[in-house]
C-alpha cells in the first residue's frame, strides 16, 4: 500500500509522519493466527491497488490546492488542525448578477421579467430565511401556495424570484427581476451551485447512504481525517460543523439539508479552511435532488432494511433512492465504493455506477470482505475490535457500544483503506470518537442498573441494539419504545412485536405523534401483540395487565416522560432499561409544535428521584 496520505491530507508534506505508539500490536501468535485465515485469502473483486490510490490521492490534492487558491483571503488558518478547538468561522461573502448566475448554471428561462442585472447576494428556497439581496427559488408542491410564498419572500427582502411556470403571481409583487422555469426544484440544485462556485468540486467528499449507521459512520470518518491534521466539516442529522468543534446552532437540521443550504454549507466550509466533507446522503435528500450537484468522491453504503416507505411508497423504490448516490460512482481515478457485504443488498449497490470503480468491502460474517473483523468483544464500557485490512492487522479500542457500531468502525476502516491511510492513523482517528449524541448512550448517575438512550426507530435497529443489551446478560431487559406519528404505519406492529420478544418488560409510549392521535398510533403497534387499545383499557380498569404467551409483560403510557419514569422506577440490580426512538432529540412534535423534551434529561430527572418513584409505583 502507498505511505502517503495526499488524500486525506492534501498539505501532507507540511504535516509529520511520525509514527505513534498509541496502538498496541497483536501479540504475535495471534498474529499468525489472524494472518493463517490466510495469506492467499481471497478477497470480495476490488480494482484498487497501490498505481490507483496514488492517482487517486493526486487528483483529490489537486482539487483541494485549487480550492485553497479561490481562498486566499482566509485568514487564522493552522497548519496541524489535531486538537484544535473552536475558531472564529469567517462568513464568506457571495454576489452575483442575475443574468451571469442563469448563464453559469445553464438554467434556460421560458419568460423573464424585468432587470436581470440585479445583483443578488443569497439564494434560499425557504420564504421564512430570505434576507435583503435574495433570490426565491419558489419549489412548492401546490402552484396555489407559491404566491403566499413569494409574497412573504419579497416582504423580507428578495430582490429576485425564480417560480416554475403555472405557479400563481401578485401583479404587485415588486420584484426587479422574475425568471419563470420548467421545474422551480429540478433547477434550484445547478443554481446553487454555481452561484456558491460549486465548492464541492475542491473538496474531497464521503457520502454514507443506508438505513442505519450513517449518524455514528460520519463522526467516525470526521475523527479519522481530524486525527490527520485535516480540517473536514460534517452535514448529518445531528449536527452541521464547518469543522471541528465548529458546530452550527440549528433546530433539528434536515439529515441532508436542501439544495441551496447544501452548497451554502460547503462554501462556508471551504472558506474557513475544510479540504474534505462528510455527510449523510439520506434517501429523501436524495430523491428530491438537494445534493444531484454535490462531486462526490467516495459512497459507503452501511445497509438496507425497513423505513420512510410513507415517503417512497414500497421497498424497491426506497432502495432505488439509495442507488442514485452509487449511480453517480462513475470514475475509476476519482471515486470510490465502499459496501458492506453482509448486507444482502450488497451486490445490488455494488453494481450501479461504473463496474470499473475500485471497490473496498467490509464485513464481520463474510471473510472475503477486505475489512473483515474476525474478534471483537462487547460490554457496557465498550468495544474491542480486532481488523483484518489488505494492509495488515489493526488492533481498536472503542467506547462505542453494539455490535452495529462495529459494522460503522468496519466502514471507516475501509474509507481509510480506499484512500491509502496508514492504519496508525486510521486506529487513532476511530478511538478519538468517544460517543455519538443519543446513540447507544449511556446514562448513568450511580444507580445500580443500566440506561441506555438510542435513536433506534426501525425494526431492524430496534432488534439490533435489543440483541446488544442482551449479549451483556442482564437480569432484565426493560424497553420504551414508540413509533412517530406521520410516518410508515407498517412498521409499528413489527416494533413493538420485536420488542416484546426481545424485552422481558415493554412500555409503549409516545414518539413526535405530529397530527396523529397518539392512542391510534399506540393502537397499530399493539396489533403487534395481537392486543387493541380497547383490550388493553378493559384490563387497566381492573388494574390487570396479563403477560403474554411468552411470559413478557408489557404496558401503555401515552406520556412518554410517565412510560420512562415507570421503566427507572421498574429497574432493579442487574437490569438494563432501554428508552429507544428519540436518541439525540431535544424535543418532541405535537402538531405542528415542537415542545421541548430530551430522553437523556428525562432518565437522568428520574434517577435523581428513583427512591420516590418507587414509593409512588407501590402506593
Amino acid at each position: 500500500m502507498a505511505s502517503t496520505f495526499s488524500l486525506l491530507s492534501p498539505s501532507y508534506n507540511a504535516i509529520s509522519l511520525q509514527s505513534h505508539n498509541y496502538h498496541r500490536p497483536a501479540p504475535f501468535k495471534l498474529l499468525r493466527r489472524l494472518l493463517a485465515i490466510g495469506p492467499n485469502r481471497k478477497y470480495y473483486p476490488n480494482t484498487f491497488d497501490d498505481n490507483g490510490i496514488e492517482k487517486f490521492q493526486q487528483i483529490h490534492c489537486q482539487a483541494t490546492r485549487d480550492g485553497k487558491h479561490q481562498h486566499q483571503d482566509l485568514k487564522g488558518e493552522t497548519g496541524n488542525y489535531e486538537g484544535e478547538s473552536k475558531v472564529k468561522i469567517v462568513e464568506p461573502k457571495f454576489k452575483m448578477s442575475l443574468a451571469e448566475l442563469l448563464h453559469e448554471s445553464k438554467v434556460v428561462p421560458l419568460s423573464v421579467y424585468g432587470d436581470l442585472e440585479v445583483e443578488i447576494t443569497g439564494i434560499q428556497q425557504d420564504s421564512t430565511e430570505v434576507k435583503a439581496g435574495d433570490l426565491f427559488v419558489c419549489c412548492v408542491g401546490s402552484r396555489s401556495y407559491g404566491r403566499l410564498y413569494l409574497s412573504e419572500a419579497h416582504r423580507r427582502g428578495a430582490v429576485a424570484f425564480i417560480a416554475s411556470k403555472g405557479t400563481e403571481i401578485e401583479d404587485t409583487l415588486g420584484s426587479k427581476a422574475l425568471v419563470i422555469v420548467e421545474d422551480a426544484n429540478s433547477v434550484l440544485p445547478s443554481l446553487a451551485a454555481a452561484f456558491y462556485g460549486y465548492p464541492s468540486k475542491n473538496m474531497t467528499v464521503i457520502a454514507i447512504t443506508g438505513t442505519n449507521g450513517k449518524t455514528t459512520t460520519t463522526y467516525l470518518i470526521k475523527g479519522l481525517y481530524e486525527a490527520r491534521g485535516v480540517r473536514i466539516g460534517l452535514l448529518g442529522t445531528i449536527a452541521y460543523y464547518i469543522h471541528g468543534d465548529n458546530k452550527l446552532e440549528l433546530e433539528s437540521p434536515l439529515t441532508t439539508p436542501d439544495a441551496a443550504a447544501v452548497q451554502n454549507l460547503m462554501a462556508k466550509m471551504l472558506h474557513n479552511g475544510a479540504e474534505a466533507v462528510v455527510m449523510e446522503a439520506s434517501s429523501h435528500g436524495l430523491t428530491l435532488g438537494r445534493c444531484s450537484q454535490v462531486d462526490f468522491n467516495i459512497a459507503v453504503f452501511t445497509n438496507f432494511t425497513r423505513d420512510h416507505l410513507d415517503f417512497h411508497g414500497t421497498m424497491d423504490e426506497y432502495k432505488k433512492a439509495k442507488a442514485k448516490l452509487f449511480q453517480r460512482m462513475v470514475d475509476p481515478e476519482r471515486h470510490r465504493k465502499v459496501v458492506n457485504i453482509d448486507d444482502p443488498n450488497a451486490h445490488f449497490f455494488i453494481a450501479q455506477g461504473n463496474p470499473e470503480v475500485p471497490l473496498v468491502s467490509f464485513a464481520i460474517d463474510n471473510k472475503n470482505a477486505d475489512v473483515h473483523a474476525p474478534e471483537f468483544e462487547l460490554s457496557l464500557s465498550g468495544t474491542w475490535i480486532l481488523v483484518n485490512t489488505p494492509s495488515g492487522v489493526l488492533e481498536i479500542s472503542s467506547s462505542l457500544l453494539g455490535r452495529h457500531n462495529i459494522y460503522n468502525i468496519l466502514a471507516t476502516v475501509a474509507v481509510g483503506i480506499a484512500v491509502g491511510a496508514p492504519l496508525e492513523d486510521i486506529g487513532r482517528g476511530i478511538e478519538k470518537v468517544e460517543a455519538v449524541p443519543g446513540r447507544c448512550e449511556v446514562i448513568d448517575e450511580g444507580q445500580p442498573f443500566g440506561v441506555i438512550v438510542d435513536y433506534a426507530h426501525t425494526p431492524d435497529a430496534v432488534s439490533s441494539l435489543l440483541d446488544f443489551v442482551r449479549e451483556l446478560a442482564p437480569k432484565r431487559i426493560i424497553t420504551v419504545i414508540g413509533c412517530g406519528g406521520d410516518r410508515d404505519q407498517e412498521k409499528r406492529p413489527i416494533m413493538a412485536k420485536i420488542s416484546t420478544d426481545k424485552s422481558e418488560v415493554t412500555i409503549l409510549t409516545s414518539d413526535n405523534p405530529r397530527n396523529e392521535d397518539p392512542l391510534d398510533i399506540l393502537d397499530d403497534m399493539l396489533a403487534g401483540v395481537e392486543w387493541t387499545m380497547q383490550d388493553y383499557l378493559k384490563h387497566g380498569e381492573n388494574d390487570y395487565h396479563p403477560p403474554l404467551p411468552n411470559g413478557h409483560q408489557f404496558y401503555v403510557h401515552p406520556n412518554r416522560r410517565v412510560a420512562i419514569r415507570k421503566a427507572i422506577a421498574m429497574g432493579e440490580e442487574g437490569d438494563m432499561i432501554v428508552i429507544a426512538g428519540k436518541g439525540h432529540e431535544t424535543y418532541i412534535i405535537r402538531g405542528d409544535e415542537k415542545e421541548l423534551f430530551d430522553d437523556r434529561e428525562e432518565c437522568r430527572d428520574a434517577l435523581k428521584y428513583v427512591d420516590e418513584l418507587r414509593y409512588a409505583k407501590q402506593e
